[in-house]
């Protein structure tokens, strides 16, 4: 099966960590960040073995923070991501970010600056590949309230050029709840909504699942994969068309899941879920979207028709405007 000629919508993509290696190799020294060979690049910047836990993943994550310091530099990392998906057979790509992220160290830059730099990016890729991307704003669960605040009203300031609203970061001891007046004005404004929930591997996992989708009114769940361990709410999810968006290899990293081979992609899959594979963060993971999709078939002996249909879920689920992400889509997305 060649992988790279299957279309395919990614829905779950961090911009902020889908920085090239290369780029990255030039950018660090520039920052006052030596790497002299390759051991000390992936030591410094990539995650390729499972780390002790999500907290650990998210403190690695600051290194490359560090070479987002300038509009040039975010407007290439945006146009980069883009032109690397489209490589890799992606027709449809959200792309999702956290302003309170990008800005930590950099002084010199604003939200303002940050987003209108992303855009810049986006819009010129959109321009040169035939591909449909949206961006959203991430909220930062373990800063305090102020700051998610600040994210929401800049996201619906900036609906035109926002698909939607996402909460993010370790969940663990971060009830999502208190987000929830921020999330129903969002989606008030017109703003899809998707959560981060249901990604650790704690016993409360598809209880805070829930939580996301009737207090902050997900239709899409990030991660998600712990609502196996619940039928009943994996027919919940099944009822109300949640979407999850899935990314096998980032779980494997996290310690969501132990071993690969134990991953619930296809429990959840023949249960009928809308299931659709991503990345999450594929150049500090070191992967890419085709390497999931062997991995999926190696697993699971996946079908060209299995991997269509988890396409067409994603096409459907993405907040991307209809006639937009039709244009680039070879089948009718169902509205």
């Amino acid at each position: 099966m060649d992988f790279k000629n299957i279309a395919k919508t990614e829905l779950h993509r961090h911009l902020e960590l889908s920085i090239r290696q290369s780029t990255i190799k030039e950018l660090a020294p520039l920052h006052g960040i030596e790497l002299p060979n390759e051991k000390a690049f992936s030591d410094r910047f990539l995650i390729t073995e499972p780390m002790a836990d999500l907290g650990s993943v998210l403190n690695k994550f600051l290194d490359t923070q560090l070479l987002l310091s300038t509009e040039e530099i975010l407007e290439r990392v945006a146009y980069e991501a883009c032109e690397d998906a489209y490589n890799e057979g992606i027709r449809i790509l959200e792309l999702r970010y956290a302003p309170t992220f990008v800005i930590r160290e950099h002084d010199n830059l604003t939200f303002d600056s940050i987003h209108a730099a992303f855009v810049k990016g986006v819009e010129k890729a959109e321009k040169d590949f035939p591909m449909a991307v949206g961006l959203m704003a991430i909220i930062q669960r373990i800063l305090p309230v102020a700051d998610a605040e600040s994210v929401t009203d800049f996201a619906i300031n900036h609906k035109d050029t926002f698909i939607g609203l996402d909460l993010a970061d370790n969940e663990v001891g971060f009830d999502s709840k208190p987000f929830a007046s921020f999330f129903q004005r969002a989606k008030k404004a017109g703003l899809g909504i998707s959560v981060h929930s249901g990604e650790a591997d704690v016993p409360k996992a598809p209880e805070y699942v829930k939580d996301a989708i009737e207090f902050l009114g997900a239709t899409r769940i990030g991660h998600g994969l712990q609502v196996y361990k619940s039928e009943e709410m994996m027919t919940y999810i099944k009822d109300n068309n949640i979407t999850l968006e899935l990314c096998p290899t980032s779980n494997l990293l996290t310690n969501a899941v132990k071993n690969i081979e134990d991953h619930p992609f296809k429990k959840l899959y023949d249960f009928g879920i809308r299931t659709t594979i991503n990345t999450d963060d594929p150049g500090i993971f070191n992967l890419t979207l085709d390497g999931e999709y062997k991995l999926i078939k190696d697993l699971f002996d996946f079908t060209e028709s299995d991997f269509s249909k988890c396409n067409d879920f994603a096409a459907h689920a993405s907040f991307i405007a209809h006639d937009k992400k039709q244009k680039v889509w070879p089948r009718d997305i169902l509205k």
